[in-house]
């Protein structure tokens, strides 16, 4: 939605913004499962029941034991689904607040009963996307134009890049409070604590990585750097040995800062080098698949076996990260070659006249 608001060289800071959100909320959800488990004994229920009935989803059965465990000499007590009580006030107020796409800003809406948009700010808005790439007209998605589009490497690489970086993000966010306690020596409270200020760092960085990417249209450069810090700081948590952990605990601040910055790096880099809503929508589709193979990845790396140092799992890291900066680099060289066709008359990029590439 956003990219249908806004130019190529305005969404990253506006991808950053939103995605800040989610990420001050991931680090904050260690803190808040912390506080939410100490209501242990409210209603007869355990803390983690009281986790679920908050932000997730529980089947309650038998207090005190799970429904995929009942006890065989007792009948299973019926289950009665509990959604979480944040979540869903949350959903209630995306479903009232949110706004439109530009095309249909103009219609009135749930609350105010009164248009986002006048006619002439719509047409503004659109003439402005139409001006930056070409493509505010909403284009029909059917089976033929997605696997035509299907067939451009790129929304591929991007998908791939997508689930590299989400290996180490999806890594910090599950994993961040083990390593703190067990390897680092912090206690449970203490490791649940410390895994809030990493994601506070981050969002200085994150916006002023993508206020130069936009302001100097680079968007492989930050990806490098950011990689980079990755690939620094997951190395400092993984293969630092001394007696204090302040240095492997700052090694969580680059790792953190570089990860979680390239989340908006990478979708304001497919959205850049794309022409066509259905053509991003199927590269917004294979991306999120991507981000979730990653999800999945950096929950089997982490082994028990390898507890608490888990280093098989801190080489799979840092390799995402190396193999991110080889592919970037390799598409400096490929979109500048075609950039140059494409100032040179051979080709036309994207179908769109005057479209370029953005390294």
């Amino acid at each position: 939605m956003l990219s249908c608001w806004y130019c190529r060289f305005e969404v990253q800071k506006r991808f950053s913004g939103f995605y800040l959100l989610a990420l001050l909320a991931s680090g904050f959800s260690n803190i808040l499962a912390w506080a939410l488990s100490l209501m242990k004994g409210v209603g007869g229920l355990n803390g983690w029941r009281w986790i679920f009935i908050m932000v997730g989803r529980l089947f309650q059965g038998e207090p005190g034991h799970l429904p995929l465990h009942p006890q065989p000499d007792k009948p299973r007590a019926k289950e009665q689904p509990q959604q979480g009580i944040i979540t869903i006030c949350l959903g209630l107020m995306g479903y009232i607040f949110i706004v439109d796409f530009p095309d249909r800003s103009t219609q009135p809406q749930l609350i105010t009963r009164r248009p986002f948009l006048t006619p002439s700010e719509a047409a503004l808005i659109k003439a402005r996307i139409d001006r930056d790439r070409g493509d505010a007209v909403v284009d029909t998605l059917n089976l033929q134009k997605i696997l035509h589009h299907l067939r451009d490497w790129k929304l591929w690489e991007w998908a791939w890049l997508y689930l590299l970086n989400n290996v180490v993000t999806y890594s910090f966010g599950f994993f961040l409070p083990i390593v703190l306690s067990g390897d680092m020596g912090y206690s449970t409270t203490m490791a649940q604590i410390l895994s809030f200020p990493p994601y506070v760092a981050a969002a200085p960085w994150m916006l002023s990585t993508a206020w130069f990417a936009d302001r100097y249209r680079k968007r492989g450069l930050v990806l490098i750097l950011n990689a980079s810090a990755a690939i620094v700081g997951v190395a400092m948590i993984g293969f630092i040995r001394s007696s204090s952990p302040g240095a492997r605990y700052a090694g969580v601040f680059l790792g953190v800062c570089g990860c979680n910055s390239n989340v908006p790096t990478i979708l304001s880099y497919m959205h850049n080098n794309i022409v066509g809503q259905s053509k991003r929508s199927i590269a917004s589709a294979l991306i999120i698949g991507g981000g979730a193979i990653g999800g999945i990845v950096a929950s089997n790396i982490f082994r028990q076996a390898d507890a608490p140092e888990y280093k098989p799992a801190m080489v799979a890291a840092v390799m995402t990260q190396a193999v991110t900066i080889l592919h970037v680099g390799k598409n400096f060289l490929v979109y500048r070659r075609a950039n140059g066709r494409a100032d040179e008359g051979v080709v036309v990029i994207e179908g769109q006249q005057g479209f370029r590439y953005t390294l």
